[in-house]
């Protein structure tokens, strides 16, 4: 299988990059236009995307979306895993296939935000590590809920 990783840098969701170190597969963490980004979702088979987001899609750089509802076209037929904030709700809307994430805190002013009773952000590193961690020794599982 063929695997896009769209990881945008963000120092806060550096954590994530755990998942495809390490891997063969192409990795998008810099800013590209849309049309070479286009051709690389159409190459591949599973498209892995992480960061930050809402329920309308992930955010790139100077926090306009990357991926929101104009790439649904396109990521209808592929295996799309959806790595950020809300992406649940993204993911329903648009009835994409794959795996996805609901609310991930990766700030301490977020969990404060959310009323998320973390005293510290060594916590929030310890869960966020621990999140990486079980998500790189399921990703390539069969069935990914069971791992």
């Amino acid at each position: 299988m063929k695997t896009l990783v769209i990881h945008p840098k963000d120092k806060t969701t550096d954590f994530l990059s755990v998942i495809y170190k390490e891997t063969d597969w192409t990795i998008v963490s810099e800013n590209f236009s849309k049309s070479k980004l286009k051709k690389l979702i159409r190459e591949h088979d599973r498209i892995i995307m992480m960061g930050h987001g809402t329920e309308f899609g992930l955010i790139g750089y100077g926090y306009n979306y990357l991926i929101d509802s104009k790439w649904i076209y396109i990521l209808r037929d592929k295996l799309c895993y959806c790595i950020w904030c809300n992406a649940n709700v993204f993911v329903d809307k648009y009835e994409l296939k794959g795996f996805y994430t609901g609310m991930i805190i990766s700030e301490i002013e977020e969990a404060y935000m959310y009323g998320v009773n973390f005293k510290e952000s060594d916590e929030i590193t310890f869960s966020n590590e621990l999140f990486a961690d079980s998500l790189k020794n399921a990703i390539d599982s069969e069935n990914i809920l069971l791992e």
